[in-house]
This record gives C-alpha cells, structure tokens and sequence, in this order.
C-alpha cells in the first residue's frame, strides 16, 4: 500500500476551506439574504408583523395603484435594488434608493414646491378621469366614486403648506429578523457539514 499524501490532503481542505471562507459562504448568505428581504414587500410584514396600508388601498383608488401592495409599484424598483456585496469572510446587503431609509426607518418629509405641482398634478388626472353623463354630471359608477375619492385625497395634499410636514410611516423591510438568523445559521451549518463530509474521511480512517 503506497503512503498516503497527508501534504497534498492537507493543502486541498485548506483550499477548499479557504474558498468556503472568501466566496462560497459570503455568496450563499447574501442569496438568502436578499431573497427574504424581497419576500417582506410580498408579506408586507417584518418578522410577522404587518405594515400599515398606505392610502391608496385604504381609500381604493381606481386602476393598478390600488391593487399594488404596500411599497410596491410596477417597477419594483425599492424592492429590487436590494442587493449584496460578498468579501471574504462577510457579505454586505445593501439597498441605495433615495427613499429607502425614510420607509425603513419612518419619519417626516418637507413638503416642496415641486411636490406640490406633482399633487396637483395628481388631482387634476383623477378628476379629469371620471365619466360624465351626455348631459353633463358625473355617472354613478364604482370607477367614479373611486376617482372622486382618489381626486380629494391628492387635493388635500396640494393643500398643504410648503415647508409643512408629512409623516411617513415606518415600514420596516431592510435588516435580519429572527427567522433570516435561523436561514442563514442552516447554510452555514450545511456548508461545513459538506466539507467535513469530503475532506474528513482521510483524518477519521488514519487515526
């Protein structure tokens, strides 16, 4: 029986350990990691507990704005510019959209001029969008009601004095919760296992 290689053996587990350590982990960590964050904009909740609905769906707005869930819209785009960052030993998980941090955190926001064209802006399209009768009148219709509704709550906001405050609610989605911690304590653990199970079997037969 030849000599087995115990260099050899011992330089391939500290490759692959090494490997582990600077890519495989970091990456696997930070796929998980960016995978639960997005899954919260489809819950709508932050370790079970739910967002407050914005006004759109309280007051049923007409068309997609309504259907959209909290914090979300057509593009995704809040929830889909989260994203990782892998170095050895450590995975960043990060999210640089302007506003990210105001609906994570909460708080309040000035309203500009430049706001307020966009409100009234707003409110002339929701009011112009309702259906009138030959005879002049709006007709009584669910898409009515649901655009006259639409049309005073971006009117009340035009309303508001510039240099005035709107409170935006936190809306927590950006962060570990105790269930990401359980996730990515498994793919650790996995990941090891593995290795033990490939690079192990040399140490365990030749004691």
């Amino acid at each position: 029986m030849s000599s087995p290689d115990i260099q050899k053996q011992v330089e391939n587990a500290v490759r692959r350990l090494n490997t582990l350590y600077t890519r495989t982990l970091p990456v696997k960590v930070g796929t998980k990691a960016v995978s639960l964050t997005k899954k919260r904009f489809s819950d709508s909740a932050f370790n079970g507990r739910a967002w407050q609905e914005p006004y759109r769906r309280k007051l049923s707005f007409k068309g997609a704005q309504a259907s959209y869930k909290t914090l979300e819209s057509g593009t995704k785009h809040l929830r889909d510019a989260t994203y990782f960052k892998p170095e050895p030993g450590k995975v960043y998980i990060r999210n640089q959209v302007d506003y990210a941090q105001i609906h994570n955190d909460g708080g309040s926001i000035k309203v500009t001029a430049k706001m307020k064209r966009y409100f009234w802006y707003r409110y002339a399209a929701a009011k112009g969008a309702r259906l009138t009768k030959k005879r002049g009148g709006l007709r009584k219709t669910k898409g009515n009601e649901a655009l006259t509704r639409e049309a005073m709550f971006w009117r009340n906001m035009a309303l508001k004095r510039e240099g005035s405050l709107i409170r935006m609610p936190r809306r927590h989605f950006f962060g570990p919760d105790a269930n990401m911690s359980k996730e990515i304590r498994k793919i650790i653990e996995r990941e090891l296992q593995l290795f033990v199970k490939n690079y192990g079997t040399y140490f365990r037969e030749s004691r």
